[in-house]
């Protein structure tokens, strides 16, 4: 298995209303919810805010940087507004990877920083690192 990358932005809180953010900032969502709704049929889990999460739609070969870059320019057309929303609630930018050996590059260059910097948001990445095939 080669490995397997991509990246997701989410804006999250208790009074956050996911169809307001859609139309302030004028992008569809990928995902959205609501407290309480069970993060996936089979988990006992509940999801403890409400969200709205947008999805990078790279391929899950390329590269995290260019998957992180992909999810903003998707944000840019609401950028005024999402920054304020951003200092209303909480802002992440979450990167996944899955691996069985292979060593994706996690780099993110000055423009996601500036911009990550802008939105008050957090990085998080996550590395999965799967047993060889």
């Amino acid at each position: 298995m080669n490995s397997e990358v991509y990246a997701e932005f989410s804006l999250t809180g208790i009074d956050l209303n996911p169809e307001d953010v859609t139309s302030k900032v004028g992008v569809q969502p990928t995902k959205t919810w609501f407290k309480d709704e069970l993060i996936s049929p089979k988990a006992r889990i509940r999801y403890q805010q409400n969200g709205w999460k947008l999805r990078s739609r790279l391929e899950a070969s390329d590269d995290l940087g260019e998957h992180f870059q992909v999810v903003l320019e998707q944000l840019k057309q609401g950028w005024q507004p999402l920054i304020e929303l951003c200092s209303i609630y909480e802002a992440e930018f979450c990167g996944v990877i899955y691996t069985s050996g292979d060593r994706p590059a996690i780099h993110f260059d000055r423009d996601i920083l500036k911009a990550v910097l802008q939105l008050n948001a957090e990085i998080g990445v996550d590395l999965y690192v799967l047993p060889p095939e």
